[in-house]
């Protein structure tokens, strides 16, 4: 017998739980390593679901959720699914907030009818014609009477316990007023793949991309106070979206589970780049109205050497006599170098620290010119060996104070995942070869701890420094090469990171905030994290997803 999931979706029952055999398809994927990472992280029993409604039901806070989804001449199967996917949420106070905006085929309106007719929980509002995303979108906003607001597309489809981690991180945290989650993709055969693990809150990186995308949650008054999204942005409203309330400085939680399966097929933007052009053209307005904002002065263009939707910015940089370059040639006594050229050049308001050779003039200048964000304190850039492979593209921190040097030695074309070797973004620390330094927070932290002999000494005033709201900024766009023998991070002073671990002990076993835990810290190509993966053989995987 066929599997129909949408059997019971004319039965006069209400729906309210799923079924055991459709969370095992909803767990399913084309790759056979994902498949494996599912198994572990995200496949949910109908056990383990009831459990979660239990919990719920037990919470003393129990905020209302309103899903809005706009909806147009949307396929019948997968508008169904995508209902079904909020019906059987395992999280039960929640709203969907449905608006029409003047579809034309008879199946997606009868479809819309039966079940908003079926389920009091489904609220549909119907637009004679067709007005666009952001229209429909905010209708669906004003519709809404929750206190969080979460975005959900027509054709798409949540995880079953999509909501419940959106409130139980509000148990411990009831003042977050942004949420984000993981998500991956559906294919055309409805299987999982292409999943995107993102970093924590990086608004530097917003800078070249939304690389938020769904699930995204909002308290609703702070959706009220930006007034929506706005219709000059349509095809990239998100965008912008996130871009203004950024700006009011919100406290956004990341959640590292996926929580949102993005469907792909003909017409969307995930499968044909080109479906959607005036989006990228739209994000390109966002970002420079965000800049004239925040009152930032740069060019913006998209980025051509990588795949749609990515961007790059390029600020204004420091007057020359703004900053001095302190070019050193090892990294023995780097604490107190670094403290004693501040006290040296007391005029300057940055400090660029080099053991390392610029590719070209404009790579200290690209260093220099983040530092203008209030927030920035530190910018590190590429480095290169002589055969350009990467040496320096980024540094993640790890439980044992050894930072992951992530796609070394790879070449410098490797884009890498989520493209992080090629884009400007968060880090947690600057690489010490290679590193821009704000005069204001030296002065703040009161300068580098010399108790330090080497290159730790900078992680160590990094992490001091974020826990003032200062943070570090990773850009490609600043090229370096190593001319002399270069040192890993695994041939720094054993005694420094002693001294480091030991300081820093709570924080790095939480992880690095930049860094998704999903991904390995073993290996520097950021691919999943596997460690059980060998203790289940394949036939074992293909029972959990249901075949044979």
């Amino acid at each position: 017998m066929s599997w129909n999931p949408f059997k019971r979706f004319f039965s006069p029952k209400l729906i309210d739980t799923p079924t055991e055999i459709d969370l095992r398809r909803w767990a399913s994927s084309h790759w056979i390593e994902y498949q494996a990472w599912l198994f572990h992280h995200s496949f949910i029993t109908l056990h383990e679901w009831q459990q979660l409604r239990t919990t719920a039901k037990n919470w003393h806070y129990q905020p209302l959720i309103s899903i809005v989804t706009p909806v147009y001449n949307t396929p019948q199967h997968y508008l169904e699914e995508c209902i079904y996917s909020v019906q059987t949420q395992a999280y039960p106070h929640w709203e969907l907030c449905l608006v029409d905006d003047g579809s034309t085929d008879a199946k997606t309106l009868a479809c819309l009818q039966q079940l908003a007719t079926s389920d009091r929980r489904l609220r549909l509002h119907t637009l004679l014609k067709n007005q666009g995303i952001c229209r429909a979108t905010n209708h669906a906003i004003a519709m809404a009477s929750g206190e969080f607001v979460a975005f959900l597309d027509h054709d798409d489809r949540l995880a079953p316990d999509a909501l419940y981690q959106i409130v139980a991180a509000l148990q411990t945290e009831p003042r977050l007023d942004i949420f984000y989650s993981d998500r991956d993709m559906l294919s055309s055969q409805d299987l999982r793949y292409m999943h995107l693990f993102k970093p924590g809150w990086s608004p530097e990186t917003l800078l070249s991309g939304n690389y938020l995308f769904h699930l995204l949650v909002y308290r609703h008054s702070l959706l009220t106070t930006l007034n929506g999204v706005q219709e000059a942005m349509e095809g990239s409203q998100d965008y912008d979206l996130i871009l203004r309330a950024a700006e009011l400085d919100p406290q956004v939680k990341h959640i590292p589970k996926v929580l949102y399966h993005w469907r792909q097929h003909q017409n969307s933007v995930s499968l044909a780049h080109e479906a959607k052009e005036y989006a990228y053209v739209a994000g390109l307005r966002a970002l420079q109205n965000a800049l004239q904002r925040r009152g930032l002065r740069g060019k913006i263009n998209e980025n051509k050497t990588l795949w749609r939707g990515n961007y790059r910015v390029q600020l204004e940089p420091l007057p020359r006599e703004q900053y001095h370059i302190l070019q050193l040639t090892t990294l023995e006594n780097y604490a107190q170098k670094i403290n004693q050229a501040f006290q040296q050049y007391p005029q300057i308001s940055a400090l660029v620290v080099l053991t390392v050779e610029a590719l070209d003039e404009c790579a200290v200048a690209e260093l220099t010119s983040w530092l203008q964000i209030p927030q920035v304190g530190f910018v590190t850039g590429k480095v290169l060996n002589a055969e350009n492979a990467l040496l320096h593209a980024g540094l993640v921190l790890r439980p044992q104070g050894t930072p992951l040097a992530v796609y070394t030695p790879f070449p410098e074309s490797i884009a890498g995942y989520m493209a992080v070797t090629a884009i400007v973004r968060n880090v947690s620390t600057p690489h010490p070869a290679c590193c821009a330094i704000k005069r204001d927070i030296w002065k703040k932290i009161n300068g580098l701890d010399e108790n330090y002999t080497e290159a730790y000494g900078l992680l160590d005033f990094a992490l001091r420094s974020a826990t003032h709201g200062f943070r570090t900024v990773y850009t490609p766009f600043a090229r370096f090469v190593a001319q002399s023998p270069w040192q890993t991070p695994e041939q720094w002073s054993a005694t420094d990171n002693t001294l480091f671990v030991n300081t820093w002990q709570e924080f790095l076993q939480q992880g690095d905030p930049y860094y998704n835990p999903n991904l390995t810290l073993e290996l520097v190509d950021m691919g999943l994290n596997l460690n059980d993966y060998f203790c289940y053989g394949a036939p074992q995987l293909k029972e959990i997803a249901g075949e044979s």
